[in-house]
């Protein structure tokens, strides 16, 4: 009895000291209820099992309100790196402006320059040849045909014909032509240039030509029985053929000569080359009304043009040998001039349209006060024989030049960035030197050429239509 008692005390206190710690674990507050996990708990991995506790710089303080999922992430999508375009940049702002209006305007030309007018490519006589309409220094009929008078080349007698331009065309020339436009607030700047495709003509040989220019003498058999092919002694029956040539009438130092001329009596060649192209900037100011149907603007700008030709000449002829006049030698004869004309100066003028965004129609004058830095160059070899040494001459200078151009247009809408753009020009130059019209043909006292670069000068056109698109950002 006596051991029952103290056997029975000790069971009843270890099941109060059992129950307690056994009830906090399932029924105790979750761990971190309210609180982040300090101290033991922090390093309470697995129940039962205990870890120093850290130091105090460690511990996390409490924290309000229940735990729950992880803090929500907010994501903000930004755009795109738009360059100019992003308007929190101001020089990109600016760009969007300016190029919001931009437009660009491509042409095809096709244009004229005026050409040579009939020039012939000699001196004038100072007499009048039988049988000829050409009359020393009087008008004398454009091109090479019907133009014969009476000449002797190395005892040869015949006829001649003087060489002349009045079949060369410098017309419908291609082209092309762009503007870019740039609107401001006060107007626009406008920046374009035309190239007009090089053009080669040759239009003059005494050989290649039909009915050939340059024919030999013929003589025919006088043996001949009327109504025969052939002639008593055998020989083919023939008819008379009169020789001949071509011929450029030279002056002898300067002074206008019967005495000295440049014969092609086997072959003769001329040929001409015009080239043209050009750039201009202008601002055209805006209208002091720009929704009014009818728009007045002032424009001022620099403009640059330049003008190119060639004109080439070679032949053959033959040369009697000096121990023995029956014996000829062929001899090549070249004589080369060129001109080339820089053509620059500030311009003003005015813009006038009439229309709305949809159609319109336009025409604008301006007026150029510039100079030409011009160039000129001959070259000529075996002018007056195979002894003469040949000149290679350049003569250079500026001049004076006034130049007017003249538009007329129209631009029909196609679709909000598309328009169709009809054009007429009209440009006149008032001082152009040229290759055909740049030097004289004149020999020296010893019997040689003595050509000489001179300062003449003409005046040019160049005209035509051009279509094309406006496209507009």
């Amino acid at each position: 009895m006596t051991g029952r008692i103290p056997f029975g005390l000790l069971t009843l206190l270890t099941a109060l000291v059992c129950v307690p710690v056994q009830a906090q674990g399932p029924m105790g507050a979750p761990p971190g209820y309210g609180v982040q996990p300090a101290g033991f708990e922090a390093y309470h991995d697995v129940p039962g099992q205990y870890r120093p506790m850290p130091p105090a710089a460690y511990q996390m303080g409490q924290v309000p309100g229940p735990v729950g999922p992880s803090p929500r992430m907010t994501y903000e999508e930004l755009p795109d790196d738009l360059g100019f375009g992003d308007r929190d940049t101001p020089l990109g702002n600016w760009f969007t402006e300016r190029f919001r209006h931009a437009w660009f305007r491509a042409e095809y030309l096709l244009w004229d320059i005026s050409g040579p007018d009939g020039k012939m490519l000699s001196e004038g006589v100072s007499t009048i040849h039988t049988g000829s309409d050409f009359t020393g220094e009087g008008p004398i009929r454009p091109g090479i045909e019907n133009l014969d008078y009476d000449h002797t080349v190395n005892g040869v007698s015949g006829t001649t014909q003087i060489p002349g331009l009045g079949r060369f065309s410098t017309r419908d020339l291609n082209g092309f032509r762009g503007t870019f436009g740039l609107p401001t607030p006060v107007g626009t700047l406008e920046l374009g240039g035309f190239l007009l495709v090089n053009h080669n003509q040759t239009r003059i040989d005494g050989v290649g030509i039909p009915g050939s220019l340059i024919q030999p003498q013929i003589v025919g058999n006088p043996a001949v029985t009327p109504g025969s092919t052939v002639g008593a002694d055998g020989n083919p029956a023939t008819n008379d053929q009169t020789a001949r040539f071509i011929t450029q009438s030279a002056r002898i130092n300067g002074s206008v000569s019967d005495l000295a001329y440049i014969n092609y009596d086997v072959s003769y060649q001329a040929r001409l080359s015009t080239s043209a192209w050009g750039t201009e900037g202008n601002f055209v100011m805006d209208s002091p009304d720009p929704n009014s149907f009818f728009q007045f603007r002032p424009t001022f700008g620099f403009r640059y043009l330049n003008l190119i030709d060639r004109l080439n000449q070679s032949g053959q002829y033959n040369e009697p040998s000096a121990a023995d006049a029956t014996v000829n030698t062929v001899v090549n004869r070249q004589i080369n001039s060129s001109a080339n004309n820089n053509i620059y100066g500030p311009q003003i003028g005015v813009r006038a349209e009439l229309g709305n965004s949809q159609f319109l129609i336009g025409f604008e004058p301006k007026l150029m006060m510039g100079l030409n830095t011009w160039q000129s160059t001959l070259d000529n070899s075996n002018v007056f024989g195979s002894t003469d040494p040949g000149q290679s001459l350049l003569l250079r200078n500026t001049t004076f030049t006034p130049l007017v151009d003249l538009k007329g247009y129209s631009n029909i809408a196609i679709s909000k960035n598309l328009s169709f753009y009809v054009a007429y020009n009209f440009i006149w130059v008032g001082s152009t030197n040229r290759s055909y019209n740049n030097f004289n043909y004149n020999q020296n006292t010893a019997g040689n050429a003595d050509f000489q670069l001179t300062k003449t000068f003409q005046q040019t056109t160049l005209q035509g239509m051009s279509l094309g698109f406006d496209f507009r950002y």
